[in-house]
């Protein structure tokens, strides 16, 4: 295979992700329902090497529970998954936000950041739910990207994908505009080097979105 070949392969796989990992987000396929390789092929109209490697890459996501024979199960949302996505962001995503905010008292531009930010509050003025909740996982990203820890980005990778399912979920319930606030916090203890006050402020953030999510997904919305 040439080089323009895997290339081409690989564009494939990138975009078969997307549109798979976007239907189960607006809910196209049921929590719990198989999919297999072929139909997916055949609804996305590709060959069945660029949706076997975007499964795989779902299955890494949380987004399903692959098997040796070529199909997949969506993994939906219960207590135990919502908590445990919880659990793992606030401790995670508080050490982020306090090594980004130590790294930008260091003089790590926060440039990034600030877009990040600035696209949340557009897509928030939209109103179109999984742009906000594309936006506002994006966000947290990048909070990542600034902490610049290899690891820590590597174990965050984990769980991003299911942050995005879990904003649009629960973006029925919740106001946007207020979680954007939040942000706009978060994002001025990090732009004044202040990491204790970052780290507490994305610890709160985060803590206070357990009990409306659990109450949103697990009542149907």
């Amino acid at each position: 295979m040439t080089d323009a070949e895997e290339a081409a392969d690989d564009s494939l796989a990138t975009t078969a992700y997307r549109r798979i990992r976007t239907a189960i987000i607006l809910g196209r396929y049921a929590d719990g329902s198989a999919i297999t390789e072929g139909r997916l092929a055949d609804e996305l109209q590709m060959s069945r090497i660029p949706v076997r490697s975007a499964i795989l890459q779902l299955g890494v996501d949380g987004f399903l529970a692959t098997s040796p024979r070529r199909s997949a199960r969506i993994v939906g949302w219960d207590r135990r998954s919502i908590n445990e996505l919880f659990d793992v962001r606030l401790s995670l995503e508080s050490l982020a936000a306090r090594l980004a905010a130590h790294n930008a008292g260091q003089g790590a531009p926060i440039t990034g950041l600030d877009h990040a930010l600035a696209s949340a509050h557009e897509a928030v003025t939209s109103g179109d739910r999984l742009m906000i909740a594309e936006a506002h996982a994006a966000f947290h990203a990048r909070i990542v990207e600034m902490a610049d820890s290899t690891l820590l980005t590597s174990l965050t990778r984990v769980v991003s994908g299911r942050l995005v399912w879990l904003f649009y979920l629960t973006g029925v319930g919740r106001d946007a505009r207020e979680q954007s606030h939040e942000h706009d916090e978060l994002l001025a203890a990090i732009a004044d080097g202040n990491a204790r006050l970052a780290e507490s402020l994305a610890f709160s953030h985060i803590e206070k979105g357990r009990a409306p999510s659990l109450d949103i997904i697990l009542s149907g919305g």
